[in-house]
């Protein structure tokens, strides 16, 4: 056989590989671009209950792309935003939560797009934080969804969410009044512990808040402010360890 004709064979067999393996690209190709947008919606559904939440996440925005204007977009939108809740991705998922309450504002299910999103503010919360931004943010949006939808199947925990955001709050100032109070700043510590039996009337660290304070006016030598605080503690809960050691303190200063 003569170098030709060999080199001509190889060239049609490469030629023809190459050929086939062009038209299984394409095949593929179009294979993976023929899903619908419900089949698309219950794949991602499915790979997201399996926790594959990239492959999930890649297959809504594929629906999102292939589909701008499907009925399936709805739910897919929605969904994009719990998978990035339930992987903990807080800022990703109030980003996709508002972004459902503006494109669709009279849906059924918007109540619920408001509250996880507000709820992703509340997990952003860092309790060793001195950053109360979240806090805020989410006590705010706490409130607001307890005023734009007092029906919802939400509306009780919200309720709840706010209460735990007050705590936080009420435990920031605590914490600062009683970091007064250890370093010796007593007026700083007093006018702290006020401000915290004002805003925070129903708190549960008012009790040692009102001894402390009972303690900085002892600190201070002003006795007739502390026998007040310490009557006033033993009143509250006469059983407290705080209701003990105010006694002490009683009979100290007669």
């Amino acid at each position: 056989m003569s170098p030709f004709n060999l080199s001509s064979k190889f060239v049609s067999y490469f030629t023809l590989v190459s050929v086939l393996a062009l038209f299984w690209g394409c095949a593929t190709t179009k294979k993976e671009k023929n899903y619908s947008a419900g089949q698309l919606l219950q794949q991602s559904k499915r790979l997201a209950k399996k926790k594959e939440t990239e492959e999930a996440k890649a297959k809504v925005q594929q629906l999102l792309e292939d589909y701008p204007d499907s009925k399936e977009r709805v739910a897919a939108t929605m969904l994009l935003a719990d998978i990035h809740f339930n992987e903990e991705e807080y800022e990703e998922a109030k980003f996709h939560y508002q972004k459902f309450t503006e494109l669709y504002p009279a849906h059924q299910f918007v109540d619920r797009a408001h509250y996880y999103k507000t709820m992703s503010n509340f997990k952003l919360i860092d309790l060793a934080s001195r950053d109360l931004t979240p806090v805020n943010s989410a006590l705010e949006g706490f409130r607001r969804f307890a005023q734009d939808f007092p029906k919802s199947s939400y509306a009780k925990k919200a309720k709840i969410k706010i209460t735990q955001c007050l705590d936080v709050l009420a435990q920031n100032m605590f914490e600062i009044g009683k970091f007064y109070f250890r370093t010796g700043s007593y007026q700083s510590a007093i006018q702290r512990l006020k401000r915290l039996k004002v805003e925070y009337p129903k708190n549960s660290y008012i009790l040692e808040a009102e001894f402390l304070l009972g303690e900085s006016y002892y600190k201070e030598q002003n006795f007739s402010e502390a026998r007040t605080y310490y009557k006033t503690v033993i009143k509250k809960s006469p059983r407290s360890e705080f209701a003990k050691e105010a006694r002490l303190r009683l009979r100290a200063l007669r």
